[in-house]
């Protein structure tokens, strides 16, 4: 861990270490609680709509095209969460691995992070919510997104700022 010392004491300059599975992890208990917490509608109601429809189609004897379609539907939106739980891990395992360590720079208005020449730029306005996820401190953005910070990366007193500049934000 490599904390650059700054002309302001409030302004955090690190190295972040990101490990595959422990990434991997956050990105679970991210996808898990998200389901939970931001998108319970958007996950559960297609599926609960389109059984009732399945079963409304079948008892008056709808034809075979609608069940079949309102069926293939059904299994797609029940597999899709699936298939995302398994699959975003995985992504997030590679990105770990590619890009291991990442230049993280806390400021009063932004969090910066670099990784290869590539610097995304999140305004702490943009964050949601700050959750603990494992080892990782994720800074939700949305439903789906969030950038990620290994605990164990963040130099004395950034664990504090980050929630004070996030509330601040709010």
């Amino acid at each position: 861990m490599l904390a650059t010392p700054t002309s302001n004491p409030h302004v955090y300059n690190f190295d972040a270490t990101y490990d595959e599975a422990g990434a991997a992890h956050a990105e679970r208990l991210f996808f898990l609680r998200s389901i939970s917490e931001l998108r319970r509608w958007t996950t559960f109601g297609p599926p609960v709509l389109l059984a009732a429809g399945f079963a409304a189609a079948a008892a008056f004897g709808a034809s075979s095209w609608v069940t079949i379609l309102l069926s293939i539907l059904l299994a797609l939106s029940i597999a899709g969460p699936v298939f995302l739980f398994v699959a975003r891990p995985i992504a997030v395992k590679r990105l770990a691995r590619k890009y291991p360590v990442r230049r993280v720079v806390l400021t009063f208005s932004a969090i910066e992070i670099t990784a290869e020449g590539r610097q995304s730029v999140v305004p702490w306005q943009r964050i949601k919510h700050v959750w603990s996820a494992g080892e990782y401190l994720l800074l939700v953005l949305g439903k789906f997104g969030y950038v990620s910070i290994p605990r164990h990366s963040l130099p004395p007193g950034a664990n504090e700022f980050i929630f004070v500049s996030f509330k601040s934000a709010a």
